[in-house]
């Protein structure tokens, strides 16, 4: 089918890759398409098709939506799907724009390139390999979809939990153009911009897109000594603020260039750039020892925005004894990537497309243990990471009877991880080993070395001519080979051999495996407006090696992690589609869990040796439930909503991880919910329009830590946005107002677990009540 051909509404042709589809019926809910659910397209399954009409358990939100919902980032997201769980910088503390993103108990919270994302994050199907970075802003985004459960045979690369994809706005003939401001609680300053470009008319369009981000941090540093008056203070003013956390500071920008060569091909090049130095993720401390702090009280007033960083480090061992030095205050991230995809319809019924990408990043930052001045553990961390990517698809269908897709995807990544790591490993007041004689202070230069090849096909029969489209059968799967090489490098901070890690220097440790994964479905479809599906499916996250090693005898491999996925679901609208109903249901046996020990005397010199071990720890089932609903009223009103309910439980665990069976994954909570209202006011052909709405989201309690320690219980929270927009498509103007954590709610969204041999814990801080202005002119 020819490509030109196939135009949508606004004016653009179909994304490349997919095959078009019919449209559902018009709906009432036209008159208000940004909270129009039941028409949104979404490729999935490599085609077009609407969400009601993709057997599989999918929240897609298109722009519209996104910007009533105050999303202005990937961690916006996560309060809008069922079971989806999203923060920034979970484990470390300090660890940035890394997306910690859980799916239906399945996730990841560390942000080292060598253990593979539980969740798959794309980008105009361009997959990423790093969480590190992975808080994208919604630049010039066309729409985001959420899949749930694994989706290997169904994405560039395994993904075991789930995927979250970013598609952009492509470039077409129509200017399609905005530029916004917008100004807000904490100095916000904002600025974002995008519009096409028509070289030649027909043939050639491009489309520019960037934005720009500055606030203050909303968590104060405070000088201890000013605070507390027990030493001279560092502070000569009256105020005893050093400095803050939270701010941020981000400038984007992406090029498209869209050249539709003949009525069959069409080529896509883009290019993007992220220059980020955002102050640290605001963490306050929760919990102290008095091994440690002494007399000191580190602990600031409970639901006060401050803390006594000073990011000052004291090394405590080696040759560096003594030394004080400063760790960053931001953690600068800079990125820029390019892709390329190819469109080519070989036949009517016959298309080929290539996505070729590569990609670069390097973030720096800071992880301490604690958020004091004691130093009880500094570490500074620098990720450098470049990945190529190559997926190539060939798409047809024979008939009614049968669509199809085969393809290969290829993977090739390096990095390297450099870091020092300043770890006293004791328990005396102020830092130090207290006599133990094994305090460390080194630094580590590690390269690796991942690359994964697969093979795929997905297919969807229909057998019977006489229901014609109504019954689908899938048949899906994917062979993958997995490779990772990790080598070692542990020096002092004079750069010789780390004399408490002998061993650990040009050491290298290697991974292979190869496995198959299967989807297995079958739908129905009742009426035009009700589909039924049910399916087994199965995918992994790679194993590797762990990456922070005490000794050689931790430098292991560990096995990947398998999920075995049965799932149901409904897919409904009713009366006059004014009401959509989806809910789903699933049961997940999950293998071979891969979480981290804190004490590993099987694989260390001594009992009671430093332990940061990554390998498996043991199985577990996992069932839930999840209902999304959207309703439309006649009159301009609308509700939105959805409901999740998750239920973790250990089959097996490791004795030496000491996680119990009654023990629950971190970030999991079991129940998430959220609701949103809006009512769109008429005011007259000059006047345009006014739509107030509110929007909440709860999230059941949850932990931050693997054993469930009670200090690690991340308390629920629920959380209410308004907002206030007036709209005027005669004169393209819009101003919105709105506000973020209307109630003011203090909590905590983050968890840096206590470790056994200091007794500390940092708690993220979300973010208090923001009021932003925004203005905007569509041209």
């Amino acid at each position: 089918m020819p490509v030109a051909a196939t135009a949508n509404e606004a004016g653009q042709t179909d994304p490349p890759g997919v095959s078009a589809q019919p449209s559902a019926p018009a709906s009432a809910a036209e008159t208000n398409p940004s909270a129009n659910l039941n028409e949104i397209v979404v490729t999935a399954q490599f085609r077009k098709e609407t969400v009601q009409d993709t057997p599989l358990a999918i929240t897609a939100l298109n722009s519209a939506m996104l910007e009533d919902k105050g999303a202005v980032d990937l961690a916006g997201v996560g309060d809008l799907a069922p079971n989806v769980s999203l923060s920034k910088g979970s484990q470390g503390g300090s660890f940035g724009q890394m997306a910690s993103i859980f799916i239906r108990g399945v996730g990841q919270t560390d942000p080292h390139f060598a253990q593979e994302p539980g969740v798959g994050i794309y980008v105009d199907d361009v997959y990423y390999g790093v969480v590190s970075g992975a808080i994208f802003q919604l630049l010039d985004v066309d729409r985001v979809e959420v899949l749930r459960g694994p989706q290997g045979t169904l994405s560039g690369k395994n993904s075991i939990g789930g995927s979250i994809k970013l598609y952009a706005k492509r470039p077409g003939p129509d200017s399609d153009g905005n530029a916004e401001l917008s100004y807000g609680s904490y100095d916000h300053v904002g600025a974002r911009a995008a519009g096409n470009i028509t070289f030649v008319d027909g043939k050639l369009f491009g489309r520019l897109s960037a934005a720009a981000t500055r606030a203050d941090g909303y968590l104060d540093r405070l000088d201890y000594a000013c605070v507390t008056g027990t030493s001279p203070s560092k502070r000569l003013g009256g105020s005893c603020k050093i400095g803050s956390e939270g701010g941020q500071n981000t400038i984007t920008g992406r090029a498209s260039l869209r050249w539709i060569a003949s009525d069959r091909i069409e080529d896509t090049l883009t290019a993007d750039v992220i220059d980020d130095t955002s102050e640290n993720p605001a963490f306050k401390q929760t919990l102290q020892s008095a091994a440690w702090a002494g007399n000191a009280n580190y602990l600031t007033p409970r639901n006060s925005y401050t803390n006594y960083e000073d990011y000052t480090a004291i090394s405590r061992a080696g040759v560096s004894a003594g030394t004080q030095y400063s760790m960053p205050t931001t953690t600068p991230l800079h990125g820029w990537g390019m892709s390329n995809a190819l469109h080519f319809d070989l036949t009517d019924w016959l298309r080929l497309d290539s996505i070729t990408a590569e990609r670069q990043s390097t973030v720096t930052f800071s992880a301490t243990q604690e958020r004091s001045p004691a130093s009880m553990s500094d570490q500074v961390w620098r990720l450098a990471h470049r990945q190529f990517t190559q997926e190539l698809r060939l798409t047809g269908e024979f008939g009614k009877l049968v669509e199809w897709t085969v393809g290969g995807f290829y993977y090739d990544a390096s990095g390297v991880g450099d870091a020092r790591i300043n770890i006293p490993f004791g328990l005396s007041p102020g830092g130090g080993d207290g006599g133990l004689g094994i305090a460390q202070d080194f630094i580590f230069i590690d390269p690796v070395k991942t690359q994964s090849k697969s093979v795929f096909i997905h297919t969807t029969f229909h057998p019977s001519a006489s229901l014609g489209d109504k019954l689908g059968i899938t048949l899906d799967g994917r062979w993958s080979d997995d490779s990772k090489k990790y080598t070692f490098n542990h020096l002092d901070t004079a750069g010789n051999p780390a004399p408490q890690q002998l061993g650990l220097q040009n050491l290298s440790v290697l991974y292979k495996d190869a496995r198959y994964d299967y989807r297995l479905g079958i739908d129905y479809k009742w009426t035009q407006a009700i589909l039924t599906y049910a399916q087994v499916s199965t995918g992994y996250k790679g194993g590797g090696v762990n990456p922070r090693p005490f000794f050689t005898t931790q430098a292991i491999t560990y096995n990947p992690e398998i999920l075995t996925a049965y799932e149901v679901g409904l897919k409904g609208q009713f009366f006059d589609r004014h009401l959509t109903l989806n809910v789903a249901g699933f049961y997940d046996r999950y293998d071979d869990f891969q979480g981290q020990l804190h004490a590993c005397d099987a694989f260390s010199p001594f009992p009671g040796a430093p332990c940061g071990m990554t390998t498996n720890v043991g199985d577990a089932h996992v069932k839930g439930v999840e209902i999304e609903s959207q309703l439309h009223i006649l009159g301009g009103l609308s509700l939105d909503t959805s409901l999740g309910w998750l239920d973790f439980n250990y089959t097996r665990t490791d004795p030496a991880s000491d996680i119990l069976l009654s023990d629950k994954n971190v970030y999991s909570p079991d129940f998430t919910a959220s609701a949103g209202i809006q009512y769109v006011l008429g005011l007259g052909q000059l006047g345009g329009t006014l739509t107030p709405r509110l929007d909440y989201s709860y999230r059941a309690s949850m932990f931050g830590d693997f054993t469930n320690q009670d200090a690690s219980k991340i308390a629920s929270v629920g959380l209410l946005n308004a907002r206030l927009t007036w709209a005027n498509e005669k004169s393209n103007w819009q101003a919105s107002l709105a506000f973020n954590n209307l109630l003011d709610r203090f909590y905590y969204q983050s968890v840096v677990p206590s470790n056994p041999l200091f007794s500390s814990q940092l708690g993220g801080v979300g973010p208090p009540r923001e009021i932003l202005f925004a203005i905007r002119r569509n041209f």
